[in-house]
């Protein structure tokens, strides 16, 4: 009848009341089946997890928790860039394995590799105006964590939102990587890395050597001295330069020459810091140290 549709709302008791219940049910210990259920991952990425994926990552960290955590480390002033550099790329891969989880992926770094593997295999399949599509939406991503880290609202205000020019961009790289095989550059590195000391485990040794380098290239290359190579490349001055010109050049990452550039200052850098990196060479080479991931 009619009149069966036209029951008054219920009362926020009872409403309340029946949110509980719910919970609740929900709450109670699994069956056994539920307790034995093991998630599997994906065999393949497709568009719409891709797409999901991104869009999922971008509203934890322009709105959620992500966000929140983000805030927090730009109102400490008193961290370290390397180290608030290094917490917020926890941040944003905490939000990468809690949404790869949700698909069935591993929830560790074994997870994030399988993922990223699966995606690339599809973005190479894709024709070139999708391809940029998903670089540009993880540019953006990356961009929105710059700005909230290190709260560069003025830097990119003052400046538009119109991109540096290629011919800027290549001459940028190219200064960046003249100073950093400069001599008293190799000889800092080799000097630090010649007192780690890994007991033989070859991992350990790669990522205690990264952090030196990543401290030499960032303290001593780009913020040291007056002017600073920052301030000479006109990105502004100390921690919040250095996130600018990371902003700025996030555009040109994949550049060829850009590339070309990195590849060659980052293999004497990794040289000098008494390393074969086999067939870790393209990842390790292949980007300055605390840029944007790939």
């Amino acid at each position: 009848r009619p009149s069966q549709y036209l029951q008054p709302p219920q009362q926020p008791q009872q409403a309340h009341r029946r949110i509980r219940q719910h919970v609740r049910t929900l709450s109670t210990a699994p069956g056994a089946a539920a307790q034995q259920f093991k998630a599997k991952p994906p065999k393949e990425v497709s568009r719409d997890m891709a797409d999901g994926i991104q869009q999922s990552n971008r509203l934890i960290l322009q709105h959620g928790i992500g966000k929140q955590r983000l805030v927090a480390l730009a109102e400490d002033p008193s961290t370290p860039i390397t180290a608030k550099w290094q917490r917020m790329m926890e941040v944003y891969l905490g939000t990468q394995l809690h949404v790869l989880a949700s698909l069935g992926y591993d929830a560790n770094e074994q997870g994030i590799m399988d993922y990223t593997r699966q995606l690339s295999s599809f973005v190479s399949s894709c024709d070139s105006e999708l391809q940029e599509k998903f670089r540009r939406h993880g540019r953006e991503t990356w961009r929105d964590m710059l700005a909230t880290t290190f709260d560069l609202r003025q830097l990119i205000a003052a400046d538009g939102e119109d991109e540096l020019s290629i011919v800027d961009a290549r001459n940028i790289m190219h200064k960046v990587s003249t100073k950093l095989i400069e001599p008293s550059v190799l000889n800092l590195v080799a000097e630090k890395c010649a007192k780690v000391d890994s007991g033989g485990d070859m991992e350990a040794e790669i990522s205690m050597k990264h952090q030196i380098i990543q401290d030499v290239v960032v303290n001593n290359v780009y913020l040291n001295g007056s002017p600073s190579l920052i301030e000479e490349l006109g990105f502004g001055s100390g921690d919040r330069g250095y996130a600018y010109m990371q902003y700025r050049m996030a555009f040109y990452e994949n550049d060829p020459l850009c590339v070309q550039y990195t590849t060659s200052a980052m293999t004497k850098i990794w040289k000098a810091a008494g390393l074969d990196l086999g067939e870790n060479a393209a990842a390790l080479t292949g980007k300055m140290p605390m840029s944007a991931p790939r």
